[in-house]
């Protein structure tokens, strides 16, 4: 894959996600009262993006972000296709239906402080994982990142920090019980009955001395399952 082109490639999606970003700063000081609720949101949008930030420039500095473009015919365009979408066109429309409809929808202050936590708590879950399993393949390149630190309680432990961020978010943007349920639902089953079962294939192909153990540990949630 062509380095400089990966690089090129991060610097015109990082130079649009900061001008979505700017101007969701403009809407949230020009649009409406700024009360915690409206300025939360905000917080864990900007989080989102910046967490984005974060993920190509330092744990993932020369590679496509998304794995799946690599197989496509056109890698560099799926992948500027999913990075636009995720981090600049979703960001802006979850702003525009906080904007539009969370008044209508939300169930009080309590609970958007209540999914806020539950959002930090997951991305912050998610980012330690991808930073712990960066530091094991550079620090212990011949062991198996899955039998070691935090994947030891849930070997797709970065998938249970995405079941608790996204859904989160987008009670966030929404105020919407039944959005967040859905989304909540959507993502237990896709790890659950796709992305699972292809890492288990993966393991058992690439790892055959070591699946045995490495699948008797939990698999999403910690200590449960």
């Amino acid at each position: 894959m062509d380095i400089k082109r990966i690089l090129k490639e991060k610097k015109i999606i990082t130079s649009f996600i900061l001008l979505a970003m700017l101007v969701e700063i403009w809407i949230l000081f020009t649009f409406s009262e700024r009360n915690y609720e409206r300025v939360l949101f905000f917080i864990a949008l900007f989080i989102y993006q910046v967490r984005f930030i974060y993920l190509i420039w330092f744990l993932k500095p020369n590679r496509l972000t998304f794995q799946a473009s690599s197989s496509q015919k056109k890698p560099f365009l799926m992948d500027y296709t999913l990075n636009s979408l995720f981090f600049i066109v979703f960001p802006l429309g979850y702003t525009f239906l906080h904007e539009t409809f969370y008044a209508k929808w939300n169930l009080g202050g309590k609970w958007q402080l209540f999914f806020f936590c539950l959002y930090i708590i997951g991305t912050f879950i998610t980012m330690f994982s991808e930073y712990q399993r960066k530091k094991i393949k550079e620090l212990e390149p011949d062991a198996n990142y899955r039998l070691r630190g935090i994947f030891k309680s849930a070997i797709c432990i970065n998938y249970f920090g995405e079941i608790l961020a996204l859904p989160s978010l987008f009670y966030l943007s929404s105020g919407s019980i039944i959005i967040f349920i859905v989304i909540f639902v959507q993502q237990v089953l896709d790890f659950s009955f796709v992305q699972i079962p292809r890492q288990e294939s993966y393991i058992r192909k690439n790892y055959p001395e070591e699946a045995e153990k490495i699948l008797s540990q939990k698999k999403l949630i910690p200590f449960i399952y």
